[in-house]
């Protein structure tokens, strides 16, 4: 996040002093830095350095995800590894959005984590029956769609839990394992198993449909709707402590760098 020095040529809706935050730029760990145009986005003074410097990261990338997802509001979609970034993201979306979302994590201190966030449907799967209250909270509805960051065996989990018609998304694999499905579920469920790629999705996607999504998460973040904790804020001199805080395991929030 920082303010325009200058502007190329033929620049258009963009102005010399104006605060905005930039995506999928290389080499912002500076002063100043040149970033393409088409990645930057204006900000609102109702929203503060803080935010907007995680804005058009992770939020983005979960936001597409849930768009990807094609749920409508009042259904339920489920997500594993939910106390990542992304994942806390997507639940907070997700419930601006109407769509209830049952997140998984794997320590029972991770729940407390969520509900400070206020995120809610938090289930620890180092319960032995999480299973069975993943069916209790969905009652007589059905998962339309699940969220797989896990892969392995979890991916089976998230399978058994979909409901028919139901779309299981590969969005990463921390066990690094490939993922384990039953034939006999996919079939019988008549299930849709598909990968999210965030950069060949926002690559696909019209230049319409970005601006607005960027600009929910715009409102969303201006009235408060959206959480996004800050672990640390370093110098540019303090950059290798910066870095060994971001590899620091159990933070709550992202580390910043400020000039």
């Amino acid at each position: 996040t920082g303010v325009i020095d200058a502007l190329g040529e033929g620049v258009e809706g963009l102005k010399i002093g104006q605060r905005v935050s930039a995506a999928s730029v290389h080499g912002t760990w500076a002063e100043s830095f040149i970033a393409p145009a088409r990645m930057v986005i204006p900000m609102p003074d109702s929203i503060d350095d803080n935010t907007a410097a995680q804005l058009i990261a992770m939020p983005l990338s979960a936001l597409m995800l849930l768009e990807f997802l094609q749920v409508q509001e009042g259904q339920w979609i489920l997500q594993n590894a939910a106390n990542g970034a992304v994942g806390k993201a997507l639940a907070m979306l997700a419930k601006a959005r109407g769509v209830h979302c049952i997140n998984l994590v794997r320590r029972d201190a991770g729940v407390a984590e969520m509900a400070e966030l206020g995120i809610d449907h938090t289930i620890s799967t180092a319960q032995s029956d999480w299973m069975a209250q993943v069916q209790a909270k969905v009652g007589k509805a059905s998962i339309a769609a699940a969220v797989d960051s896990v892969g392995g065996r979890a991916s089976s989990e998230l399978m058994t839990l979909l409901g028919d018609g139901g779309t299981l998304v590969s969005f990463g694999s921390m066990t690094g394992e490939p993922m384990q499905l039953s034939s006999g579920d996919v079939i019988f469920k008549q299930a849709t198993v598909k990968g999210f790629w965030g950069s060949k999705v926002s690559q696909a996607m019209a230049p319409d449909d970005k601006r607005r999504l960027v600009g929910e998460l715009l409102q969303l973040a201006a009235r408060g709707g959206l959480s996004l904790p800050v672990d640390g804020v370093f110098g540019l001199d303090q950059v290798a402590d910066a870095a060994k805080a971001s590899l620091e395991p159990g933070r709550n929030g992202k580390v910043l760098l400020r000039p």
